[in-house]
């Protein structure tokens, strides 16, 4: 099964190699989507965190208090994120996907819940996806 949470934040980046004006700093509203897989436990009335395959409010906490403010909110990627090659949408995705195979899968409070892929929007009409064999292929993830 699936599910997906949505996440919004705000952070700049230039595109040095870009020839046109995205060589330049700027920046985006992004929102992220994010899809995860895995089993849902069966539900259990002493069990509160049962019959759902992860409790929304809590992968939100996660992601916010870990991932977002930390390292993407309000920040310069190209500063805040050194470990990228290039600070685009299409590496930005892979990388969010690879941060989430490392903190989040495995994780016991998660049960079997495993990143699936990112989808990242730069504006209304653009975004770029990625997934877990784009986020090993580049480098931000193991097996």
């Amino acid at each position: 099964m699936q599910i997906a949470r949505t996440f919004t934040f705000d952070a700049a980046h230039r595109l040095p190699h870009h020839d046109g004006k995205c060589h330049r700093m700027h920046g985006h509203g992004y929102r992220l989507e994010l899809v995860f897989s895995g089993t849902p436990r069966l539900p259990r009335p002493e069990e509160a965190q049962s019959g759902f395959l992860v409790d929304f409010g809590l992968l939100d906490r996660i992601i916010r208090t870990e991932l977002i403010t930390p390292k993407l909110d309000h920040f310069l990627l190209n500063e805040s994120l050194p470990e990228l090659p290039y600070h685009s949408a299409e590496y930005l995705a892979a990388w969010i996907v690879g941060w989430c195979m490392t903190h989040l899968d495995g994780r016991k409070e998660l049960g079997t819940t495993r990143i699936d892929r990112a989808r990242l929007w730069e504006s209304e009409r653009a975004w770029a996806e990625a997934s877990r064999a784009d986020a090993m292929a580049l480098g931000f993830a193991n097996a």
